[in-house]
Order: structure tokens, then sequence, then C-alpha cells
């Protein structure tokens, strides 16, 4: 397993994990002894994959999403499934839904390591977001566990600490208020491009250097001016 902080916020350490299961991000609390590990499935989870994006514009969503939160108790992770895994979620086959199951209680059980090694208590409930886009692998997940997993929209989850919370952030001025942005803002991050080195030109050691046919005829058009001339020359003398 890898582990690599990618952000310091006021309240809240971002860090990525890499391990040979799934990768995620976590939020782990400064200054707070207890959190509830809250879990959320991205709808473009892309986004947010600096293995396959470019890393400058995935930090970009990872800095937007996880500063919106930095003010609330809420140790947000991201799990950041393969393509295969989103097929399974965007095509409803819930035939297939364990697979996905033991992939997200593999990130939940890391996470509560992590945070453990930070000397923070854990709530045994855990909180998921809800995305309406993945609705109803979301309901066969709660009923699956019951109260120990509960689905809940992220302004909900703020809202249990800040009751006047909106979707909304906003930048305040003593006239006036402006609307700055909301959580679900992102870019679509740009595939990685690996560059190929630049091969140079060989030419191979057997083959030589071909004669100009151009040449050649240049050749054979003087010697036949050359004949004709002559020939010319003859006749005309002995016609005298």
């Amino acid at each position: 397993m890898e582990q690599k902080q990618v952000l310091e916020l006021n309240n809240h350490r971002v860090f990525y994990i890499k391990t040979d299961v799934i990768n995620y991000f976590i939020t782990i609390p400064k200054n707070i002894t207890e959190t509830r590990i809250c879990l959320e499935l991205k709808t473009k989870m892309d986004n947010y994959n600096p293995e396959t994006n470019d890393e400058i514009w995935v930090m970009e969503n990872v800095k937007s999403t996880f500063s919106y939160i930095d003010n609330y108790n809420i140790t947000l992770v991201l799990p950041i499934l393969n393509e295969q895994c989103i097929d399974i979620l965007e095509k409803l086959d819930n035939t297939k839904f364990e697979n996905i199951d033991r992939l997200l209680g593999y990130t939940i059980n890391s996470a509560y390591n992590q945070l453990k090694a930070s000397n923070i208590n854990i709530e045994p409930q855990i909180l998921l977001v809800n995305n309406e886009r993945y609705k109803t692998f979301i309901n066969w997940f709660t009923t699956r566990y019951k109260e120990r997993v509960v689905c809940k929209n992220l302004l909900q989850i703020i809202q249990l600490y800040n009751v006047n919370a909106t979707t909304y952030k906003k930048l305040e001025t003593p006239q006036m208020t402006f609307v700055v942005g909301s959580y679900g803002d992102e870019v679509n991050a740009p595939k990685s491009i690996k560059y190929e080195e630049e091969k140079p030109n060989v030419i191979p050691a057997n083959l030589a250097p071909q004669t100009s046919s151009g040449f050649s005829s240049y050749w054979l058009l003087v010697t036949i001016t050359i004949i004709v001339a002559g020939i010319v020359a003859f006749l005309a003398f002995t016609m005298k």
C-alpha cells in the first residue's frame, strides 16, 4: 500500500491511498478525535483518477471537493473504481453488485485503519452520499447492511453541523453575497499523454545509392547525336 498526502486544508489533510485492490482519497481530520466515514461514489469518477488523467486537472477537482467540506466533521472517502466496475453501476447489473460490495468493504476497512493510525475514533455507522445515477446500487447496498449504512444527500450531512448550509459556496462582502460555485462543480480531466521517444532515421547498411536513370539517358542521347552527325558529314563528303 502507498500513502501520499496531496492536500493540506485548515481542518483536514487529504491523502491518496494506492492498494492492490482499489485506490481512493480520504480526509484525515486534524483536530477532531471522533468522526464517521462518509463514502461517495462520484458520477464522473475518472475525473479523480491520477493514474489515467492529467494530475494537475485531477487535483483541481480534489481541491474543490474536499475544500467544500473542510469546515465540517465529514471524513470523506472517494473510491476510484475501474471502468468495468463503473459499467456494472451504470448498466444496473445487480447480478454483479457483490463485486462492488467487496471493493467498497475493502475501502471502508482500509479507511478505518487509516483513521485509527491517526488516533481517531470512528463511529460504527457509515454515511453514503446519495447519487441518483447509482440509485439502484445504493438502494441494494443500504438494504443489505440496513442500519450500518445510511444514505443521505451531502447537504443533509453538512446540515448536521450547520443548519444554514446551502449547496452553494458563497463569497460575502459588506454590501452583498456572491455565489461562486457549488459542490458538484468539477472539470473534465484530460487523459495523461505518454510521449514516445522519437526514433532517428536509419539508413540500412546493405543498400547502395541508386544510379540516376536520367543521367544514363543523357549520355545515350549524346552518343546517338554524334553517330548521326558523323553519318551526315560522311554522306555530304561523298556526294561532292
